[in-house]
């Protein structure tokens, strides 16, 4: 099978094409995505600015007014009077809002730039704003009725957009959504303890002074490793995805072959037809591991992608592209079956142009399968490619073998089946 080997490897030398595909253009694409989505991926986002008009219908002071003279008319308890003033207090939905557009994490990107309704609008008009955040009236008063008696319908902020697919109006609509997702979890939380018997506890925490600051949760990286930067995710992406074209580059070689006779010549040297069809297997395998190799040191070595030093890291790398490339093999094996059993090649276009397309948008190679429906992200976990681009992601973030072992067994079980399959198409010596 080494002759095998060497045979398809020189072949693939020659044709310039090929190698422009498999080695080139996945260096392009990383190149251009990584930079295009350069920091929304990694959480930088110092080249995204947004001007949002900040629009005030609400008298914050008011509102916290009516709702405690309210609870003090309400006939309870003094003493649950002052704990539930002390909580509208210190809750201020308004001011919490504030303070998270205030965040220097936020600031860096957002600018409020308080104006009234009507410049606003003109505002939005003349895109002078990305987009515009109304407080309406009576937000704090209706808010904490809400959030504290679980009383009323609650409020809500109102955001006017001109423009819903620009990248900075998702961006600030994604912000505001956090914010009011987190404060309905929030308080759907202190509203079920209430339920469940918990009153004692949360009064004697507003005794204590604790109501507002005691830390129920919070923000905890699970991990101790930096987040995946665009480089990184594009430079794997594209790999799982561009290695796949390895299994029609070796099949249309194959078709070729037959076509020029070099299949029959084989045979007549006393070949087995499964030697053949390992051959195939084998150097599917190793160009697609080879092909790896140079797009990770590439991206490495050009962009800083990856740490060199880190031999543990790579190790796991290592591993996870052995069991793809070896999966690859089993979609060459079944092509070349194919192929040479009809003598068409028709089927490794429809795979090049179509499946691996196709293959490429489930496994999230375009863009994060987090941005999309989750169906289409759990498919795309079962495709190699897929599985793959989160075996390798999660390695990066934990280094640990058994969060990716469901991932790489996937993988391999697949290989096993296009392997059986291939054997049982490929023609045996008879039919030759």
């Amino acid at each position: 099978m080494g002759n095998f080997l060497k045979k398809d490897i020189l072949v693939l030398l020659r044709d310039r094409t090929e190698l422009i595909l498999l080695l080139l253009m996945p260096v392009i694409l990383i190149a251009i995505l990584s930079f295009a989505l350069r920091g929304v991926l990694g959480g930088e986002t110092a080249d995204i600015h947004l001007d949002i008009g900040f629009v005030m219908e609400d008298d914050e002071q008011q509102g916290i007014v009516t709702f405690i003279e309210e609870l003090e008319s309400s006939g309870m308890p003094l003493e649950v009077v002052q704990e539930l003033q002390y909580a509208a207090e210190e809750a201020e939905p308004y001011t919490m809002l504030i303070d998270l557009l205030n965040h220097e994490s936020i600031t860096d990107m957002v600018t409020l730039v308080e104006l009234d309704f009507l410049q606003g609008k003109e505002a939005l008009e003349n895109e002078e704003v990305s987009a515009l955040l109304t407080i309406p009236e009576h937000f704090t008063y209706r808010t904490l009725q809400k959030m504290i008696l679980n009383e009323g319908e609650g409020s809500e902020l109102l955001i006017t957009v001109k423009d819903y697919s620009s990248l900075t109006t998702e961006v600030f609509l994604n912000i505001i959504n956090r914010f009011v997702n987190t404060l309905n979890f929030e308080t759907a939380i202190s509203h079920t303890l209430i339920e469940m018997g918990e009153e004692e506890m949360l009064y004697e925490l507003a005794e204590q002074g604790d109501w507002g600051t005691q830390d129920f949760g919070g923000i905890e990286s699970i991990t101790p490793r930096d987040p995946i930067t665009s480089f990184q995710y594009y430079t794997i992406s594209m790999a799982v995805m561009f290695v796949l074209f390895v299994g029609s580059t070796i099949a249309s070689k194959a078709y070729v072959e037959k076509k020029q006779h070099v299949f029959n010549r084989i045979m007549l040297s006393n070949q087995h037809p499964i030697i053949y069809l390992g051959g195939k297997i084998i150097s599917a395998s190793v160009i697609s591991f080879i092909q790896l190799v140079i797009l990770f040191l590439l991206s490495t070595l050009v962009f800083r992608t990856f740490p060199l030093d880190d031999l543990a890291f790579w190790g796991g790398i290592i591993i996870i592209g052995v069991i793809l490339a070896i999966c690859v093999g089993g979609f060459a094996a079944l092509l070349t079956s194919i192929a040479v059993k009809y003598e068409n090649d028709a089927i490794n276009h429809i795979y090049s142009g179509g499946i691996v397309t196709l293959l490429a948008f489930a496994g999230g190679s375009f863009f994060p399968t987090s941005e999309m429906p989750s169906f289409i992200s759990a498919i795309g976990n079962w495709t190699p490619n897929g599985a793959a681009l989160t075996a390798f992601l999660k390695w990066m973030q934990e280094l640990d073998l058994m969060v990716i072992l469901p991932y790489l067994i996937r993988i391999a079980i697949l290989a096993i089946i296009l392997i059986a399959v291939s054997i049982l198409i490929f023609p045996k010596r008879r039919s030759v």
